[in-house]
């Protein structure tokens, strides 16, 4: 069924172009002039989404946004900005009076399908989660945390997500909605939010209307998840210039064969990286994305990598012992004095589109898993490719079609790399076949990553 989507501009210009745009992309589009005639609209229409100028005669967006949010019958329409303003203290606003996505005129319309299938596609899955298990208790095992803060969000619920994992605890608090606050603590330290989403056991449970004690949080989910990331990349440089001269323990086969090729290939690329930056004492963090969807074998790949390449010395999301048991969605490996490799777990789907744009530029390769070739699953993994365009257009990329029975998982018939690639958009020599616990799978396809990475001017 074609989504219904309410365009309110006060410019004819704008209107008729992202009318006429979104009507070709098979979406039913309803218009107003100003917020007093998009309320009857609102009403009348019943959109599944909203995109809303800000500086519009008598009712400006902000405030169209703020009543809608307040109603209890349209608080949870999705509302995305298209402003020309582009200054940080609008873009805070709306995210306070409960904007979903916020792009700046002139907005490529590209970027603008794309935000309206992100908020789309987040809603479709959230609503698929029972809310009436939300304020419950559950285990984390049993559901996804991510789609559980998602469907959080899109119901403006108020309260919080408290969340426990052997001696750890976590406490995230929604106001409306929004996430206001993060709390994480372990019997060492506080945590930063990334190792929250990286649990894979554990109990949850949501408090209505409980509310932190400190300072609001205003940035996004997105925001949080990397600023967590760089501070981590951050200590890891300080840790690095103040450890001892000599090199980290290698692995006992590191010197030899794939492991020691990979190594080798690893030092090249930070080389190479150091060579067209200023001299600095600064160790090289290098980090190489792990994109699937859901229960795709990212974790279990990220696992699989850090044990070939570190030895004794690694980390990981969540847990603070290798234990084959869990799964991991950050892997960190200390490569030599001077380099480090960070793994990370990212999700595919549209939805995820915040999270790539923190992520993917700055990251040296991805890696893009596919555990099922459903035709959802690769349209996923189309969406991200389409975003890698936009946002870091030379970043390598290598595809493996994984037939990792610990996913659950069996590829299609006929889901052969030429097909995949076909699919795709990619060259089939960019696209391999194979078990995610075979070693020589896995280095094999890190080393084409990192011959593409060399090759990149």
């Amino acid at each position: 069924m074609a989504p219904k989507i309410l365009v309110v501009d006060d410019e004819p210009k704008w209107l008729r172009i992202v009318s006429l745009y979104l009507s070709n992309r098979d979406c039913h589009v309803v218009t107003a002039l100003n917020g007093e005639e998009a309320i009857k609209k609102v009403a009348e229409e019943r959109p599944d989404l909203i995109i809303a100028d800000i500086g519009m005669p008598g009712m400006d967006g902000y405030e169209l946004c703020s009543r809608l949010r307040r109603d209890a019958s349209t608080r949870t329409i999705p509302f995305i900005f298209l402003t020309a303003r582009d200054q940080d203290q609008d873009k805070i606003k709306a995210r306070k009076v409960g904007a979903d996505d916020y792009l700046t005129k002139p907005c490529p319309l590209e970027r603008l399908a794309q935000s309206v299938e992100t908020v789309m596609d987040r809603i479709e899955q959230a609503r698929k989660i029972p809310l009436d298990r939300i304020g419950l208790s559950g285990r984390i095992e049993e559901v996804d945390l991510l789609d559980m803060i998602q469907t959080l969000e899109l119901d403006q619920k108020t309260g919080a997500l408290v969340l426990s994992h052997g001696e750890r605890t976590g406490t995230l608090y929604f106001r409306n909605g929004v996430i206001v606050e993060a709390d994480l603590r372990s019997p060492k330290r506080e945590e930063p939010l990334f190792r929250l989403l990286g649990w894979k056991t554990g109990r949850f449970l949501f408090i209505p209307d409980a509310a932190p004690e400190r300072m609001p949080i205003t940035a996004s989910m997105a925001n949080l998840l990397f600023q967590d990331l760089r501070a981590m990349e951050e200590h890891e440089q300080e840790a690095l210039r103040s450890a001892p001269q000599e090199e980290p323990i290698a692995h006992e086969a590191a010197e030899a064969g794939q492991v020691g090729l990979v190594l080798s290939r690893l030092e090249e690329v930070a080389q190479k990286f150091r060579s067209r930056h200023l001299p600095t004492a600064d160790p090289q963090v290098l980090r190489i994305l792990v994109v699937g969807i859901a229960r795709s074998g990212k974790s279990e790949l990220i696992q699989q990598l850090v044990k070939d390449l570190s030895g004794s010395r690694w980390a990981a999301v969540g847990i603070e012992e290798p234990r084959a048991k869990y799964r991991i969605d950050v892997g960190r490996i200390r490569i030599s004095r001077d380099t480090v490799l960070h793994l990370v777990s990212v999700r595919a789907e549209k939805r995820f589109w915040p999270v790539w744009e923190q992520c993917l530029p700055g990251a040296l390769a991805a890696i893009l898993l596919v555990g099922s070739a459903t035709e959802e699953s690769l349209r996923h993994l189309q969406a991200f490719l389409k975003a890698k365009g936009t946002l870091a257009q030379a970043l390598p990329v290598q595809v493996l079609l994984s037939a990792d029975g610990s996913a659950n998982r069996e590829l299609k018939a006929g889901a052969d790399p030429t097909t995949i690639g076909k699919t795709l958009g990619m060259p089939a020599s960019d696209v391999s076949s194979g078990n995610i616990q075979d070693q020589t799978v896995r280095l094999t396809l890190l080393d084409r990553l990192l011959q593409q990475a060399l090759a990149v001017e």
